[in-house]
């Protein structure tokens, strides 16, 4: 009896749901009324997240909201673009803050074309605006005219917010901040290679383990094919085969994924800590026993780079050749086998298939690096480029072990000669 996949129906449905959602998008009723349309994206937000808002203009002309850039303290610091109301007292009054505004040059207007609608981002003024529980509401003041948004909630964060915060996220920016105080110049681009440094040296221990797994997989790999090409008709003794190889090579398949499952959440909070950790606002998160340090004097220019912004060639072309060169070492010991098993032996179907398969992950890899690099602040660049250069110099000391040491293919063989006899 012939199964039934559900699969191609599901992937019908979904593509036709996603096609509807995207052409029958009804016009929004608070942003489509009055002469400019003013609305929250979300009805609430937990405190520190980025509070998004849109701005739709109604109007026959072009309307301008205004960001400006004034000076406080000696320094030109830049005020929100709407002035912030909390409910207290039974009434909404305004939220004055002047203590952690992020600095600025000149002011900022953004110009809204009739029927045109902007978003704006408040992520500077998360904690300082917005970090106290309750209602709220944005107003923003045109030619005389004040324009509302309706009501809505900040709230505390989710356990789960408060574990990635208080675990992962928060450890990072302090530690990062802590470099920053007692680097010359509060130089952001060393203070990111050292931060990287102290990273990969204290998974060191389990991300050697992880590359020596991931030769010895390497070398089980013809045996693996073999296997497979042997049961191809019987998969449960495939498997069963295969496990007993792994067990028998003492391989683990899974530690080679390690290093970056590791590395994973450090990355994705790092670029947390460059979107948005290192604006003045973000001082609320900065432990208490930390030197007095004013985020205003990190200075973000590295080799000509603004690393709070993002490289589009330089930096992601660099990055994407660091991969590639660990691409290559990882696959050296491999090809030297095959060169040394290439005289006499012609080359079997499967063996040329994890050839493709190999030399498509050496080139692919580095090309979605690089893609990935341009996409994101150049800090983050930075500290992939000097943990991939980190992964370079230890893939050349596993593979200097490697060479020297007997190969877990030859060491399968040998038990079962000696189980034979």
């Amino acid at each position: 009896m012939k199964k039934f996949n559900i699969f191609p129906y599901l992937f019908v449905f979904l593509a036709t749901f996603v096609v509807l959602q995207l052409f029958n998008k009804s016009p929004d009723p608070v942003l489509s009324s009055g002469d400019v349309g003013l609305k929250t994206v979300e009805n609430e937000y937990a405190i520190g997240k980025d509070i998004r808002v849109d701005v739709q203009n109604n109007q026959a002309g072009a309307i301008e909201v205004l960001s400006e850039c004034n000076e406080m303290d000696g320094r030109k610091l830049l005020l929100p673009p709407f002035t912030v109301l909390k409910y207290e007292n039974e009434g909404f009054t305004e939220v004055s803050n002047t203590a952690n505004l992020p600095e600025c040059t000149d002011s900022v207007v953004t110009t809204i074309q009739p029927g045109q609608k902007e978003t704006f981002s408040l992520l500077n003024y998360s904690y300082s605006d917005f970090g106290e529980i309750g209602r709220y509401k944005l107003q923003l003041n045109l030619a005389e005219v004040a324009y509302s948004t309706p009501e809505f909630e900040i709230h505390e964060p989710g356990v789960f917010t408060k574990l990635w915060r208080g675990i992962i996220y928060q450890p990072i920016l302090n530690v990062l901040i802590g470099i920053l105080v007692y680097m010359p110049g509060h130089k952001l681009g060393l203070s990111v290679i050292l931060l990287t440094i102290i990273i990969r040296t204290i998974l060191l221990v389990p991300s050697q383990k992880a590359m020596k797994a991931q030769l010895r997989m390497q070398e089980m790999q013809p045996k693996i094919e073999e296997l497979k090409q042997k049961y191809k008709d019987d998969q449960a003794r495939l498997a069963q085969e295969t496990m007993l190889l792994w067990k028998t090579s003492k391989v683990n398949p899974l530690s080679s994924c390690l290093p970056i499952l590791l590395q994973l959440p450090i990355l994705i909070a790092l670029y947390s800590v460059v979107n948005g950790g290192l604006s003045p606002d973000r001082s609320a998160l900065i432990y208490d026993f930390m030197p007095a340090f004013s985020l205003h004097e990190i200075d973000p220019i590295f080799l000509g780079f603004d690393l709070l912004t993002r490289s589009m060639i330089v930096l992601p072309l660099i990055v994407g050749g660091l991969q590639f060169i660990q691409m290559q070492l990882m696959m050296t010991k491999q090809k030297k086998k095959k060169a040394a098993q290439k005289e006499g032996s012609a080359p079997k179907p499967m063996q040329n298939e994890m050839e493709m398969a190999n030399k498509m992950m050496k080139y692919i890899m580095p090309v979605m690096i690089a893609v990935f690099t341009a996409q994101l602040p150049a800090a983050v660049g930075l500290y992939w480029g000097t943990s991939t250069f980190y992964g370079i110099l230890q893939q050349l000391v596993v593979n200097k072990e490697g060479s020297k040491s007997k190969s877990p293919e030859d060491d399968v063989q040998i038990r079962v000669i000696n189980k034979k006899h």
